[in-house]
């Protein structure tokens, strides 16, 4: 080797070393803790003591160093958020420098909007214990949660505005009746006749309507009845007021607004918000004249040694990132509110990794516009609506926003608004939803509104548990709608509905185009819906996958001709199809050329290469429009729906592998099983 050569080597071992010492630079660190002061330096012998303070730091330290790493450490202990903490440009980082908030190394810091309730007595007053049913007698404990520093008494059903109870972290319930599920009413009363409408039940326009237990007559003393359920249509429920009770006739009258839809005979609800319905373990019931909180401790629960707490944070998210970008919130735990959590807006590359967020009057997470945004290894649970929220990317343009949600649970969400509030809601386009785990809920996990969305590696369990006309999945009636692939996800016990059924995968209302590939349906589908569910769409392509124990694997309704180009030729279609997007583009018809035949070729879809595992049969509803291709039907014979998946099996029915062993999170630190 020559002098030159030897030369122009060490330089080139000179550049990576200084490249490799650059990008290994030391981070400038800042500390938090309960037992700090925001008159410190931040550092860890001498932390600060609140969020607000560090990010005060880091942005002062940003203006000083913008090129260099910055951390925050955050210690173990409970923070109490009195306002939100919001973020701006000035608190970015750089693709090069990220600025991370973390959890310090193996701690578990918690931001709650919650306040602690003490001094319970337990309740002797006679007059109010003539009130309560005997099994409640010496159970009821009380408490004047002023004396807590609790002033905001919020409302009992109002989204965003209403309180909850928790327990050692367990969410209470306020007080009602039935203690679970619906009680069914008698006629609907209200002056207006509702129009007619295919499931030919009589209904009115106002909330009128009879009740048939002798027990709700009480609710006429109660100062402020409410009454949640399913108005009309089992697919739209509303929490309503009451304005009066007769009690001899047994009439309901609610309070205006009326429900969007009317009511209906026989109409399911349940009451709410009902001292006088206080007799079990977990309900309360809060006097918001007094400020008195009564409570029917859990069993075995004394409440002056328990941890109970009631949420007070009312603002409408506790994190606020407005155009911020590069910025890191790992690890953290925010609880208690009654809103949302998290808000990322504009901006680009913000992470949420390995964060907890818990029991949440309205949302866990909104991202709003931006670019690359992520989820990352979080768990969600206990939401009054969503999960998460996304919306990004420019569906006229086709421009994707690159945002994700990967390794992340969302479980028991949808527990107050409980229809379309998923725990993934998409609407833009160019998102990627993979390997999360999506549990328990009324109604779907997952709606989708756009272009472009790969949903993959997912797991989706036990959704559509109370409402009907859903599926694990839902998409709606716009025929612009394109480039959504739904591939290799786990589908299992979605068997919920009440009269025309429940599916792992609903297309509803002309949605075409969609590629649902490789999937695994167990136990899915039910009354009219097989695990996919197509309602008058086209071009949709069901190919490659399991069906386990399903009525049917696909269930189809057939859209006559004409009214396919009547919903076309409708106003609201015309402005989704060509005013909020322009399906006539160029960009549109050479990326979706299955467009140019919008008016031909109607209810026909490709079903081919699945096979199904005792299941009783491959087609609901199925006439022949349908291009259906070796599909194969085997019996179970004792095996699961895994011992099917391998390539050895499915190479002899013609189909490719399904990867079962990659479907789930797998890099989550608060579920042991994928770790």
């Amino acid at each position: 080797m020559n002098r030159e050569s030897k030369i122009y080597i060490g330089m080139c071992v000179l550049i990576l070393i200084v490249l490799m010492s650059c990008t290994q630079q030391k981070p400038i660190e800042f500390f938090v803790s309960t037992d700090g002061d925001d008159a410190n330096p931040g550092t860890e012998a001498a932390p600060f003591r609140t969020f607000e303070k560090a990010k005060e730091s880091v942005r002062s330290q940003l203006l000083e160093a913008p090129e260099k790493l910055v951390e925050v450490n955050i210690k173990r202990g409970i923070y109490y958020l009195e306002k939100p903490v919001v973020f701006s440009s000035e608190d970015s980082g750089t693709e090069n420098a990220q600025v991370v908030y973390k959890a310090a190394e193996g701690e578990n810091p918690v931001f709650t909007g919650s306040r602690e309730v003490k001094n319970w007595k337990s309740l002797d007053d006679t007059e109010k214990l003539k009130l309560l049913p005997p099994e409640a007698h010496g159970r009821i404990y009380v408490t004047d949660i002023k004396n807590s520093g609790i002033n905001e008494f919020g409302d009992a059903t109002g989204i965003g505005k209403r309180p909850e109870l928790f327990c050692e972290g367990q969410m209470q319930t306020l007080a009602r009746w039935p203690n679970t599920g619906f009680v069914h009413a008698g006629l609907a009363k209200g002056k207006t006749e509702h129009a007619p409408t295919y499931i030919e039940k009589h209904g009115t326009i106002e909330g009128v309507f009879e009740y048939l237990e002798n027990r709700q007559n009480p609710w006429a003393e109660e100062s402020d009845v409410r009454l949640g359920g399913y108005w009309y249509w089992d697919w739209s429920d509303e929490f309503q007021k009451v304005e009066k009770i007769d009690t001899l006739s047994k009439t309901f009258y609610l309070s205006e607004p009326y429900h969007y839809y009317g009511y209906r005979d026989s109409l399911r609800y349940f009451g709410l918000n009902l001292f006088c319905e206080i007799d079990q373990p977990k309900e309360w019931y809060l006097d918001r004249t007094s400020g008195l909180l009564y409570w029917f401790p859990p069993e075995g629960i004394n409440p002056n040694q328990a941890k109970v707490t009631f949420s007070v944070f009312s603002e409408p998210f506790m994190i606020e990132m407005q155009n911020c970008s590069n910025v890191t919130i790992e690890g953290l735990t925010f609880q208690e509110g009654r809103g949302s959590a998290i808000y990322i807006g504009k901006g680009k590359n913000c992470l949420l990794s390995g964060c907890r967020i818990d029991r949440f009057g309205k949302d866990g997470i909104h991202i709003d516009g931006g670019e690359g945004h992520g989820v990352s290894g979080c768990l969600l649970q206990n939401f009054g609506c969503r999960g998460i929220e996304i919306r990004g990317g420019d569906r006229k343009t086709l421009t994707p926003a690159n945002h994700f949600v990967e390794n992340t649970v969302v479980e028991h969400f949808s527990l107050y608004k409980r229809t379309y509030e998923p725990a993934i809601y998409l609407d833009g386009c160019g998102i990627k939803i993979n390997n999360n785990r999506f549990s328990d809920s009324s109604s779907s996990a997952m709606r989708l509104e756009g272009n472009d969305f790969t949903i993959e590696y997912n797991e989706i369990s036990r959704v559509v548990n109370e409402s009907d006309d859903q599926g694990g999945i839902d998409i709606y009636n716009n025929l612009s709608y394109r480039g959504i692939v739904i591939r290799y996800n786990r589908w299992s016990d979605i068997k919920g509905g009440t009269r025309h059924g429940a599916a792992g995968v609903r297309l509803d209302d002309m949605i075409s185009g969609v590629s649902i590939f490789g999937n695994i349906f167990e136990r899915c589908g039910a009354l009219h819906f097989g695990g996919v569910q197509i309602n008058g769409g086209k071009d949709n392509l069901v190919e490659n996958n399991l069906f386990y124990d399903c009525g049917a694997a696909v269930s189809f309704t057939k859209w006559r001709e004409e009214f396919w180009i009547k919903n076309l030729e409708s106003p609201g279609m015309k402005k989704k199809i060509y005013e909020e997007v322009d399906i006539r583009s160029d960009l549109y018809q050479n990326k979706y050329p299955e467009l140019k035949n919008l008016r031909s070729w109607i209810n026909v879809n490709t079903v081919k290469n699945n096979l199904l595992i005792g299941c009783d049969k491959l087609f609901i509803g199925g006439d022949g429009t349908e291009i259906s291709e070796n599909n194969s039907t085997v019996d179970q014979d004792g095996k699961t729906a895994a011992d099917f998946c391998s390539s050895e099996v499915l190479k002899n029915y013609g189909m490719k592998p399904i990867p079962y062993s990659e479907i789930g999170p797998k890099k989550n630190k608060w579920i042991k099983e994928t770790n």
